[in-house]
C-alpha cells in the first residue's frame, strides 16, 4: 500500500464540511476541516484532526479554544474561502459573533460546537485535538458535503 492508495480511499469517505474558528490575539482565524467527529455525549466533546504542516496548526492549542462551524450546502464558498491559502484575511465582510469561549461563531452555519481545549495527542503527521463543548446551536437546513475531492449536495434536509 502507498500513501497515494491510502487517499485514494479515504477520497471515497463521504463527510460534512467545518470551518473551524478561533480568537489569536484578539484576531479572528480559521480554516476549513472535514476530519472532525463526535467523542463523547456526557461529557460532550469532539475531535478535530489538523495536519502539524498547515499554518492553521499552532491556532488551537495556541488560543486553547475553538468553535466548529457545521456548513451548509449553500455556503460552499465560504469552505472554498477558508480553505485558500491565497486570501488573506477570509472574516473580511463576514458576519460572526463570538461564542461562549470566545471564538467566533460564523452566522448562518446548520451548526456550531464552542469548546475549550481539553487534551492534543500526536497521531503520525496530524494533532489530534479534542474539545469540550460548552456551547452549542443549530438549524434546519441541508449539508454541504466532501467526496472524492469535491464539495457534493447529500440531498437532505433536517
Amino acid at each position: 500500500m502507498t500513501p497515494d492508495d491510502f487517499r485514494a480511499v479515504m477520497r471515497r469517505f463521504a463527510t460534512g464540511v467545518t470551518i473551524v474558528t478561533t480568537m489569536v490575539d484578539e484576531k479572528p482565524k480559521g480554516f476549513t476541516a472535514n476530519a472532525f467527529a463526535s467523542v463523547s455525549a456526557e461529557p460532550p466533546m469532539i475531535l478535530v484532526c489538523v495536519n502539524r504542516q498547515a499554518r492553521s496548526h499552532p491556532l488551537i492549542a495556541r488560543a486553547e479554544k475553538f468553535c466548529v462551524n457545521i456548513l451548509t450546502l449553500e455556503q460552499q464558498e465560504l469552505a472554498r474561502r477558508f480553505a485558500s491559502h491565497g486570501t488573506s484575511e477570509p472574516f473580511d465582510l463576514l458576519d460572526y459573533h463570538t461564542g461562549t469561549t470566545g471564538a467566533p461563531v460564523l452566522d448562518d452555519v446548520l451548526g456550531y460546537l464552542d469548546c475549550q481545549l481539553a487534551e492534543e495527542h500526536t497521531a503520525g503527521t496530524h494533532t489530534i485535538f479534542i474539545g469540550t463543548v460548552v456551547d452549542c446551536g443549530y438549524r434546519d437546513g441541508s449539508p454541504l458535503g466532501y467526496f472524492n475531492a469535491g464539495y457534493r449536495d447529500f440531498h437532505c434536509t433536517i
